[in-house]
């Protein structure tokens, strides 16, 4: 009885060390068929990097998002019955 169940064990392990290695081994061959097209969209990236005169706006922008992110919980809440403001 032990020894099966030493057997269901080992075979078990066994299936779940297969199926890891072949998980590896698919990842590895999508990285090594998709490392073109990751490099292009790197270099897209670095060639479109935002200017000085963006990061200073993106302060405002910011403001103004709070504001507007703000103003839809609030609605939210009040459409829920939850949360009524003072």
């Amino acid at each position: 009885m032990i020894f099966q169940g030493l057997k269901l064990t080992m075979l078990g392990m066994m299936v779940v060390f297969s199926f890891l290695f072949l998980l590896l081994l698919i990842i590895q061959l999508s990285a090594k068929l998709l490392k073109r097209y990751t490099e292009k969209e790197a270099s897209l990236a670095i060639v479109h990097r935002p200017s000085a005169v963006r990061k200073v706006l993106s302060f405002d922008n910011n403001l103004k998002l709070t504001a507007i992110i703000s103003a839809a919980i609030a609605a939210h809440r009040s459409r829920q019955g939850r949360y009524k403001l003072p």
